[in-house]
């Protein structure tokens, strides 16, 4: 017995119905036949209750399963036509033969596999490519329940298929619209064909107001295109975005949105027809239109949806152990974003390494260790919490050097007395020829960084400190708020002393009271590095500041916010140890010492491989370079050097940590510049953000700031949901506006919910997948 006689040996009320039966649903009181039985092409049986019962109901109301509704595989037809899921038992849509992947070799025969146990189509629309050609159908079958069952065929280079047309869509009744000045664009083909009944060329695009985003609308460039929205959410949200994507044409329409007074509820250009009776002739119908978009006003262009490129995630695998699995452990144990510790800690390492060392990019070009960077976050970010806990084991360090310090202290003051006491007498001995007494020499603290930003005060500590120093402030506005007026004086001398030692330059201070006069530091070397709120940042990097070159000096990383929360997660204590290990040996290495005694870094080269990886960075950048200007210039110049100065850095870290992959201790390898230069990639990102985020408006910001929100939320969101989450769009209407905005501005799309209150349904926002969340085209509601 084949599946379809069984079930119809389950109804012997059925009676036959074009091609399949109508009999009474079981699952529910059904008072005349409202179930349709039909046979699919591969011998399974299609059950549709047009009262929206489930298959589930049905078969367990008869005693059957759902697998009898499908041939034995051992009796199956050997048809060649590829046998269909169902898309959800129960659907209110008949269920219809769908080959997955089948084509036709025309329209025809794709149209009649529709067809298949169901009524005739009540209305069909084909779309035209430029040249005329049929590109694809939609087919409309009106149900008993008043709903409406929609589905497409489409045309691909193999033939046609069942399914919706591939993006981008062409616009309904392309050709018509080349010649024309004014296009009318209406929600849905009914619309449309209404529209061309009076005289009006019209165009919609394929399955409405679902998907206007997938249609391409540049034939519209340049045109004047009045938009006749329907009379209901769906229809002003459609045209909010068509109205987003037709103002980023090139060149973009002139755009008006004509609403037909007295439309009913979900009403649309045929209603408001259908309303004026026969007696008004189409011309007289056209001419009322075309005065209502005569005196509409063009609408104003929709905000463009935010340009600041997506954050990218640190490449944490780029650093060499121990580092890799200390910034890792560190950010899940803090909760905050691994930037956050990688980019402290390079810096951190780079001042342990000092002047002890130099790279030799190329004969006569020296780069040092010196890394200045800068970890930008709002209040509550974790930013404090991630510095302290880099910094903990160069804390460590300074105390046991300063407690060293006071000993020795103790000990000059000691042998002063006693020193001042022997010139005493030797003095009283005036005929001595005897020597006078050796002064001790005063202890030099050892200092390893410092938070006083004061020139003077630096110049002095790095006379005593010639490895150089580390500049570590949680807050780095004080720094900033030094020099902050560079025009001229004082803060702007101050301001070119710091840019010397960037590049550990000699610096030379002149003193007005103290001894010496005049102190000078033939290697000042300085990393800095701390936070700083993006606010405080936008304001201290001013336009002095960008166009001296301080802002392009610096390594910056502002990942978005990340929603707080507990985490048992530690560090282990073994972790921590090791990296105060390697630091501690970088620190521990001593600076080298001509036969004069004269202190020098050491030149380390590089292997003919990395110096190959740093050629194709150099000319890399350098195309780059030249397609920029302003601030991404200037960033782009420094950052040239940059890799030559992290993978000094990496190299030191790996032989502090016996990394036995490591080629030679005298030279850079391979290895370490390819982390270098994709540790430098990840930053020309980082500053194309954080430069573009500097020069946000304020309704740009608050357009990030939303698309963020709901990246974070990873889900589709409702405007109630934006309005409860985003405490600066809690204004009645606000938060639906600015998803609005968001749409048209083709950074989004919506997606009606079913389970909204009847008649009212609920919209969601999706961000595209470019965001982080894939793009389901069933959730539109389109095959």
């Amino acid at each position: 017995m084949s599946p379809v006689e069984l079930v119809l040996s389950k109804f012997p009320d059925a009676t036959p119905s074009g091609n399949g039966w109508m009999a009474r649903c079981p699952a529910h009181e059904d008072g005349r036949a409202s179930l349709s039985i039909s046979e699919g092409s591969d011998g399974w049986v299609l059950l549709c209750c047009h009262k929206g019962c489930k298959y589930e109901a049905i078969c367990d109301a008869k005693g059957l399963q759902l697998s009898d509704l499908f041939p034995n595989p051992s009796t199956a037809s050997t048809s060649t036509e590829p046998r269909q899921s169902q898309k959800k038992p129960g659907n209110r849509r008949p269920a219809v033969a769908k080959p997955q992947g089948r084509t036709f070799s025309s329209s025809a025969e794709a149209v009649a596999v529709l067809e298949r146990g169901r009524d005739p189509v009540n209305a069909s629309w084909t779309y035209h490519d430029a040249a005329g050609e049929p590109v694809g159908i939609v087919l409309r079958w009106n149900l008993p329940d008043g709903k409406k069952d929609i589905r497409p065929v489409s045309r691909h280079a193999d033939g046609w298929r069942i399914g919706g047309m591939p993006a981008p869509r062409p616009l309904y009744r392309l050709p018509e619209l080349a010649n024309a000045n004014r296009v009318y664009v209406c929600e849905g083909e009914k619309a449309a064909d209404t529209a061309r009944t009076i005289g009006l060329t019209a165009t919609t695009s394929a399955h409405g107001a679902k998907s206007p985003e997938k249609t391409d609308w540049t034939p519209l460039a340049g045109k004047e295109v009045i938009i006749l929205p329907d009379h209901d959410a769906a229809g002003q949200q459609y045209a909010e975005a068509v109205t987003g994507i037709l103002s980023r044409l090139d060149p973009p329409a002139v755009v008006k949105v004509v609403e037909l007074p007295d439309l009913p509820d979900k009403g649309d250009l045929f209603d408001w027809v259908a309303a004026q009776g026969d007696a008004v002739e189409p011309k007289e119908l056209r001419m009322r239109v075309e005065t209502m978009a005569d005196d509409a006003e063009p609408v104003m262009p929709i905000p463009s949806a935010p340009t600041v490129d997506r954050f990218q995630p640190f490449p944490v695998d780029a650093l060499p152990e121990p580092l890799r699995g200390f910034v890792k452990a560190g950010s899940q144990a803090i909760g905050c974003d691994p930037s956050f510790i990688a980019v402290t800690i390079l810096t951190v390492l780079g001042a342990a390494i000092g002047n002890v060392a130099r790279i030799e990019l190329k004969r006569g070009w020296l780069a040092p260790s010196i890394l200045w960077s800068a970890i930008v976050g709002e209040s509550g970010t974790a930013k404090t919490p991630a510095f302290q806990l880099v910094m903990k084991p160069v804390r460590e360090r300074q105390q046991a050097a300063l407690q060293r310090h006071a000993v020795a202290e103790r000990e000059y003051q000691t042998a002063l007395a006693r020193y001042k006491k022997k010139l005493m007498q030797w003095e009283k001995q005036k005929e001595s020829s005897d020597e006078p007494p050796r002064k001790p020499d005063e202890p030099q603290a050892v200092r390893l960084y410092i938070e006083d930003t004061t020139v003077e005060a630096v110049a002095l500590l790095l006379a005593g400190n010639p490895r150089g120093l580390l500049l570590a402030r949680d807050e780095l506005s004080g720094w900033f708020g030094s020099f902050d007026k560079y025009a001229g004086g004082k803060g702007g001398a101050d301001a070119a002393h710091w840019l010397s030692m960037f590049g550990a330059g000699t610096l030379t201070v002149d003193r007005k009271t103290g001894t010496p006069k005049t102190i000078s530091v033939a290697r000042a070397a300085m990393c800095i590095t701390g936070g700083i709120q993006p606010g405080v940042l936008q304001r201290a990097l001013g336009v002095e500041h960008r166009e001296s070159g301080m802002a392009a000096r610096f390594l910056l990383a502002f990942p978005p916010r990340r929603v707080k929360g507990w985490t048992e997660a530690e560090i282990d204590p073994r972790q921590e140890a090791r990296y105060a290990e390697v630091l501690n040996r970088l620190y521990d290495l001593p600076l080298t010492c001509d036969a004069e005694g004269r202190t020098g870094p050491l030149v380390v080269g590089m292997s003919p491989a990395a110096k190959a990886v740093f050629i194709r960075f150099v000319e890399s950048n350098g195309r780059e370079h030249h397609e920029l200007s302003g601030d991404l210039a200037a960033a782009w110049s420094k950052l040239e050097e940059y890799p030559g100065r992290l993978a000094l850095v990496i190299h030191f870290v790996r032989w502090a940590a016996n990394d036995p992959t490591l080629e030679s201790q005298e030279t850079v390898d391979a290895a370490s510049m390819l982390a270098a230069v994709q540790l430098v990639e990840w930053f020309k990102h980082e500053a194309r953000r954080v430069y573009g985020l500097l020069s946000e408006s304020e309704s740009e910001r608050e357009q990030r700031r939303l698309v963020e929100w709901i990246e974070r939320k990873g889900h589709p969101v409702t405007p109630r949901d934006v309005q409860q989450g985003c405490r600066w769009l809690k204004a009645s209407g606000a938060a639906e506006r600015a998803l609005l905005a968001l749409v048209g501005a083709g950074a989004g799309t919506w997606l009606p919910s079913a389970k909204g209150r009847p008649g009212q349904p609920t919209l969601r926002f999706q961000l595209p997948a470019v965001y982080g969340i894939p793009h389901s085209p069933e959730a539109d509601g389109v095959p």
